[in-house]
């Protein structure tokens, strides 16, 4: 006997939209608790990767929009190839228009990334800190050299100490 209880449909979607929402909260929070550049393009990131496309939050929402759609062309209605239409379009205009203007946004904020001081890379995810192989060798010291890290650089590193 089954204990778990349906939900209905109306149910469902409202759970499925508020675990979206609680997402894009976070994207939002992570990018703006600072005035850095970085997290605020690692958040457009998540929403449009321009190197990996199909990655990102809009890839999803095109993702689901295109399959809505597919399962649609199956229903026999006058107007369906119209709603199929509209809907293609609007797969398009999340992924490509929208996707677009991220990737030229991204763009004109990558000058302002902080460039690793270990690999070379401009990445959003560059912070400035103590460095990790000095401060691992001698922990008591109290000034180490800041220096601008991504977290692999950082690792590799805090294990060469």
């Amino acid at each position: 006997m089954d204990r778990t209880q349906k939900l209905t449909l109306d149910q469902e979607l409202q759970a499925a939209v508020a675990i979206v929402r609680i997402g894009l909260e976070r994207l939002r929070d992570a990018a703006c608790r600072t005035e850095e550049v970085g997290p605020h393009a690692a958040a457009l990131q998540a929403l449009y990767d321009p190197a990996r496309p199909d990655a990102g939050v809009l890839a999803a929402v095109a993702d689901v929009v295109g399959t809505i759609t597919v399962s649609m062309s199956d229903v026999d209605h006058d107007d369906m190839d119209r709603v199929t239409e509209l809907l293609d379009e609007a797969q398009g205009h999340v992924q490509d228009g929208t996707g677009d203007r991220i990737r030229h946004a991204l763009d004109l904020l990558a000058p302002l990334l902080k460039r690793c001081e270990e690999c070379g890379k401009q990445k959003p995810d560059v912070e400035v800190m103590a460095d990790p192989f000095s401060t691992a060798l001698y922990p008591d010291e109290p000034d180490h050299r800041q220096i601008p890290l991504c977290p692999p650089c950082a690792t590799k590193r805090f294990e060469e100490s």
